[in-house]
């Protein structure tokens, strides 16, 4: 591994040591921080994307990410059982570029591009990190997109819906990889984009960021940053979550994709407190309806007290937040709920 994401990650470990309790990973994410340590010294990191333990902590897919020799089989059986079948489409399916594109259009259809005029379509996913899936969605020569992005761009879409103006600024908590700064960076150069997680993923995003629009535009956990006080930043970052408290706001959006409901509901509220406190205006959270299975003796991976998106809509709302509106089907698909929320 690079040098400079050795130390980083080797600091950010060191900082979850000394932190308050209240910003070290839960029950849920404990088995997760060690295993993806481990592929990211045994895999690399500039193939991320293409990590087997990425696909089921932080970079979902579509379809069943067959290889080229599974699929051919299945082609072939599919013949055998229906001559004369058109191999193209029974391999569409099986990628998943279907849904893909359901989710492509969702997006667009659902985008308000007058309240905030968006350019959806000349900008798609990087292939830094060597995603297994990239579909192309507007033909051949075009952009390539993957799940992950293709999830931000539901969200942002729902928020297109309600904002007066468009957002400038944001501010995630547990952005994985970073594609939600990717699609934001990289439509306006003057937006602001800070994300806050708990490392390796703050080793990852970090990486990506800056090696998609420089380091003068994205401030990494390095030697710029002291180990506490204020943080400055002056265009965007990847920080790790204990320095919440010395960012400096407003914020016009806070998202939450998928990871408050792997929290317990007090680590939660605690991280509420602190978005509230940086003068936030919408706040944007998909999550769970029903919230992560709890642990028990047999199953290791889940929550001791289960947070789903109506609890955390009702403990925005005590701290002064409206909810907007809620969306499930037809433009999410699954356990997911998303809420947009924007304060009184």
């Amino acid at each position: 591994m690079d040098p400079r994401w050795q130390k980083l990650t080797e600091r950010t470990l060191s900082g979850l040591d000394g932190c308050e309790p209240i910003y070290r990973p839960t029950n849920f994410w404990t088995p997760g921080v060690d295993r993806l340590v481990q592929a990211m010294e045994n895999r690399g990191l500039d193939r991320f994307k293409s990590w087997p333990e990425a696909f089921s902590w932080f970079y979902p897919t579509y379809g069943l990410r067959l290889s080229e020799a599974e699929t051919r089989q299945l082609v072939k059986a599919g013949r055998r059982i229906r001559p004369g079948l058109k191999g193209g489409r029974l391999r569409e399916a099986l990628s998943g570029l279907p849904d893909a594109r359901r989710d492509f259009d969702a997006a667009r259809l659902a985008w308000d591009q007058e309240r905030w005029p968006f350019d959806l379509e000349s900008r798609g996913e990087s292939e830094v990190g060597q995603p297994v899936q990239r579909y192309p969605l507007t033909g051949p020569d075009g952009p390539r997109w993957g799940k992950p992005h293709l999830n931000y761009l539901l969200c942002l879409a729902a928020l297109s819906r309600h904002v007066t103006a468009p957002p400038r600024s944001f501010l995630e908590l547990g952005g994985g990889f970073g594609s939600l700064g990717e699609i934001v960076l990289g439509q306006d150069p003057d937006a602001r984009y800070v994300d806050l997680d708990i490392p390796p993923l703050l080793t990852v995003s970090s990486y990506y960021l800056s090696t998609l629009f420089g380091d003068d535009r994205v401030l990494t956990f390095d030697d710029r940053v002291a180990d506490s006080g204020p943080v400055d930043v002056p265009a965007s970052a990847c920080l790790p979550n204990w320095r919440i408290g010395d960012l400096s706001g407003p914020f016009d959006v806070f998202v939450n994709s998928f990871s408050f409901q792997e929290m317990e509901p007090d680590v939660v509220e605690h991280y509420l407190d602190a978005v509230n406190a940086l003068g936030v205006s919408y706040v944007v959270s998909l999550n769970s309806r029903h919230g992560k299975p709890l642990a028990t003796a047999e199953r290791e991976v889940g929550v001791k007290d289960q947070v789903t998106s109506a609890r955390i809509i009702s403990m925005l709302r005590a701290r002064g937040y409206e909810l907007c509106a809620t969306y499930n089907r037809p433009l999410i698909l699954g356990a997911g709920e998303l809420a947009v929320l924007r304060k009184l």
